[in-house]
């Protein structure tokens, strides 16, 4: 009459065993996946300064070091950093100007070296232009099509004559909207300012919320304020 009582008390804790079991299995899986985005990106950040590091300490870094013979880390970078703040000097004069020109001209006749150069130049004009804070701010703007809404950045009023067109007399903007997850290449929108949303959102947010795909939103609620509505209304974080 005790083996089924003792069949029972071991079933039951081969059970409760178990469950423990899927319990501390489902922690090392939690545990995992959360060490795995921590590390992904600090990893992939740490690689790409390195490699920014090796690339820009050998560029002029070599040359030295064959010079005096043996190697010191970071000269390469010093003198590339020296040699950028250099072009840059040079570039905010007349005849700096001049020159850039007539390469950037010369390099324009070159069929796929200009096709190459261009694009290099507009995608860090792109990230130049937003660290200088040429984006004037964040907006919401309905595309690609009605009731689909898209981050967007103000660049500046549209002041282009459209004298003797159906948009004569419109008060518009020109808005940037990037795309994912790669934020230099994009749309431009010349679109009417009561047709755009403001926003209190950062333009780095708006930039992180870009490049993630959505997965990094900001903080906090953002409040938008239609213009033309004139009321105020949440979009919930």
């Amino acid at each position: 009459m005790k083996l089924p009582i003792e069949h029972e008390r071991l079933n039951r804790t081969l059970a409760n065993a178990g469950e423990k079991l899927n319990q501390i299995l489902l922690l090392l899986r939690k545990y995992l996946l959360t060490g795995i985005l921590v590390l992904v990106p600090l990893m992939v950040t740490l690689y790409i300064m390195y490699a920014v590091f090796q690339i820009t300490d050998g560029l002029l870094g070599a040359g030295v070091s064959r010079s005096i013979g043996y190697r010191i880390p970071g000269v390469g970078l010093i003198l590339t950093a020296l040699l950028c703040v250099s072009v840059g000097m040079i570039a905010q004069n007349y005849f700096g100007r001049r020159i850039i020109g007539g390469i950037e001209s010369s390099l324009d006749r070159i069929p796929v070296v200009r096709s190459l150069y261009n694009g290099v130049k507009q995608a860090a004009d792109v990230v130049m232009k937003n660290n200088r804070g040429e984006f004037k701010r964040v907006v919401m703007v309905e595309y690609p099509k009605e009731h689909s809404w898209a981050i967007g950045f103000v660049t500046s009023d549209f002041v282009t004559p459209l004298k003797g067109t159906t948009l004569e007399g419109l008060d518009m903007v020109t808005v940037f909207v990037p795309t994912t997850p790669n934020p230099t290449s994009g749309f431009l929108l010349i679109i009417e300012k009561d047709r755009i949303v403001d926003t209190n959102m950062d333009i780095e947010d708006a930039m992180k919320a870009v490049i993630s795909g959505g997965l990094v939103q900001p903080g906090k609620s953002v409040d938008v304020v239609s213009e033309e509505a004139g009321k105020e209304f949440v979009i919930p974080h």
